[in-house]
């Protein structure tokens, strides 16, 4: 298996972390979608790592691993990371 990076825009609340953690799915980072001078703006984008044989099966777990909120979120991406 292979380590993905996935990327999504949307706010994480508690259940979240607890749901991509329960899935062995490892939260990295969030930074803001917009950034002028000092004000952060605009939903965050969130990275995550997840194992997985193919970047379709790393976007489908992190999806499954938020279960019916995955459709708040927005922009996913993946790549090998």
């Amino acid at each position: 298996m292979a380590t993905f990076s996935v990327r999504f825009k949307g706010l994480l609340f508690k259940k979240h972390y607890e749901q991509l953690h329960d899935a062995g799915i490892v939260y990295l980072t969030n930074e803001p979608s917009v950034q002028i001078g000092m004000i952060k703006t605009g939903e965050p984008i969130n990275t995550v790592s997840v194992e997985a044989d193919s970047e379709q099966e790393a976007l489908e777990a992190v999806e499954a691993a938020l279960g019916v909120d995955a459709t708040v979120f927005s922009g996913w991406e993946c790549g090998r990371g």
